[in-house]
């Protein structure tokens, strides 16, 4: 790989496709598609994993259907992709997804030459390199990606580009200087409208039996509602995030709901993931507080609407 932006616009671009031209990760996605339809998958995938990552991701594919036209793609990657195909240039998408899920997405978009993916008995992710240095050979390509785990391939790529890049990929996009498509920022208050922190106020109940005794003051059932109220916001965001997954496609084909964080792609799913993992445990954890601080069981009835 030479440092710096290559100007050689003749060679093909190999473009990666999770994280990269879409803002997601397919194999994620389909898997709580695959446990929306029947939990019991649950049981499968260890037992398709166990043969082979890429056996594991086909087999999901003969059962979950995708819409290209509501994923969540890479906007200005996207327009420059269709500008160097508009030139002439050689666009070939080579992913770690499924063959079925890379080929609806490269007819949708339609300015792919060729269509590089995982097959039932290889996973593409693992051989990226070795495979394109293969099919190349002595002959340079391009390459674009985003993850830590494209790095071998920029290395052997004559030009990379790097989009939405995770830290170990943005620390080698600054060392090389390669082209940058920066991911869109995140603020604040996307974090907190996903996790859907204004119906917290629904939880203020809580409180209501301490205030109307006058013992709103009294430090250990303070603490004890406050305590409560921790617990089931947690309870509530995690539920409502854990909703989000499940919902992705039909939220992507919904006016309004199609820019809620995971559906748009603000928010990654592994954060997701690990969003719902921290409030569930935040929600034992409080549990647990309020036991040991000697609380009475609350009863509340109620509902979180969307």
């Amino acid at each position: 790989m030479v440092d710096a932006q290559s100007d050689n616009k003749a060679i093909d671009l190999i473009v990666d496709l999770d994280g990269t031209l879409i803002a997601t990760d397919l194999l994620l996605e389909s898997v709580f598609q695959l446990l929306k339809q029947n939990m019991l998958y649950l049981l499968l995938l260890p037992v398709w994993a166990l043969k082979r990552k890429g056996y594991l991701k086909h087999q999901i594919s003969l059962r979950v259907a995708i819409d290209p036209a509501t994923l969540p793609y890479r906007g200005d990657f996207v327009a420059y992709l269709r500008e160097e195909h508009g030139k002439g240039r050689r666009l070939v998408l080579a992913t770690g997804a499924a063959r079925r899920f890379a080929e609806s997405i490269a007819a949708h978009l339609d300015f792919f030459d060729a269509v590089h993916a995982t097959e039932e008995a290889r996973n593409l992710t693992s051989t990226k390199t070795s495979f394109l240095l293969a099919m190349f050979g002595d002959a340079k390509f391009a390459y674009a990606g985003n993850s830590k785990a494209d790095i071998p391939v920029f290395n052997a790529a004559s030009e990379a580009i790097v989009v939405a890049p995770d830290r170990a990929a943005a620390r080698w996009q600054r060392v090389h200087s390669a082209r940058l498509f920066k991911a869109p920022k995140t603020s604040w208050k996307a974090f907190f409208k996903m996790l859907r922190a204004h119906q917290w106020m629904k939880n203020t109940l809580i409180f209501v039996p301490a205030i109307l005794n006058h013992e709103i003051t009294v430090w250990p059932i303070l603490l004890n509602a406050t305590i409560a109220f921790v617990a089931f916001s947690a309870a509530a965001s995690a539920i409502y995030i854990l909703n989000d997954l499940f919902d992705l496609p039909l939220d992507r084909q919904h006016a309004r709901k199609r820019n809620r964080a995971f559906a748009s792609g603000v928010f990654s799913i592994p954060s997701c993931v690990i969003s719902t993992a921290f409030f569930g445990w935040q929600t034992r954890s409080n549990a647990a507080l309020a036991a040991l601080a000697g609380s009475t069981p609350l009863s509340m009835q109620g509902s979180f609407r969307m």
